[in-house]
């Protein structure tokens, strides 16, 4: 059985430091995943040290993205230019509205997108979150494909000792748990494809989380006991 995954973050990088080894895994295994990024990037923190305008910046993050989605198998790529760092200051409907769209053509049995916390708290990652829960919530009753949402998370007792404050959840809030340790060298590959922010992979990729050998995931009103090691655990391949 295949089924169809369809990822939703702000930034270009977001899905290969969260969950590229749970693509990679996905597609390797005949499932469709595609991906939306919504702004280009173009806020980084890297554009001066790069000696780039953020036009420059959003450009080359742009190609970089579409790289790591090829390295990672992913079928689909939507990219669109909402302001980096902007999300929280646009009508929601718009965004709404956007992605819908998507979701009626793409059919995804499941949606991924951040938790509630976004991890960094950046506004970005947050109202993503609100946006992609309350058009889960909405559509599910009338597009019988659509099964489950669920959210990248960190697992409180791996970030407890990190220099930086990050967000993650307690361990009641891990319902699926996925081993990518088979997919390190294509993880490898789509975080290096990121170029323009490989300081951040220098600098703030603790305990090598984005390499961990496993990738965690909350589900949204489902409570598998104990987690699963799919994120289409128990779902049906409706067309």
């Amino acid at each position: 059985m295949s089924f169809r995954l369809f990822c939703i973050f702000p930034h270009p990088d977001d899905e290969s430091f969260l969950m590229g080894g749970s693509i990679a895994a996905m597609t390797a295994a005949g499932h469709s995943v595609s991906l939306y990024t919504l702004t280009r990037g173009e806020r980084s923190r890297n554009g001066h040290t790069l000696n780039l305008t953020p036009q420059e910046v959003g450009r080359r993050r742009a190609i970089e993205v579409a790289d790591a989605a090829r390295i990672l198998g992913i079928t689909t790529l939507f990219q669109a230019a909402y302001p980096d760092g902007g999300l929280r200051d646009l009508d929601p409907r718009i965004l709404e509205r956007d992605i819908a769209d998507k979701i009626r053509l793409l059919r995804p049995h499941v949606l991924c997108t951040f938790d509630v916390q976004g991890g960094s708290v950046h506004p970005d990652h947050i109202t993503l979150h609100h946006v992609v829960k309350r058009l889960f919530v909405e559509m599910k009753t009338d597009l019988p494909f659509l099964q489950r949402l669920c959210f990248c998370v960190l697992p409180d007792a791996r970030i407890a000792h990190w220099p930086r404050k990050v967000f993650g959840v307690p361990e009641e809030r891990i319902h699926a748990m996925i081993d990518v340790a088979a997919m390190h060298d294509i993880e490898v590959r789509a975080l290096q494809a990121h170029g323009t922010v490989s300081r951040d992979v220098e600098e703030h990729n603790y305990d090598n989380w984005m390499l961990w050998e496993t990738e965690y995931f909350s589900f949204f009103q489902e409570q598998p006991d104990p987690p699963v090691t799919d994120l289409f655990h128990g779902l049906i391949p409706i067309d």
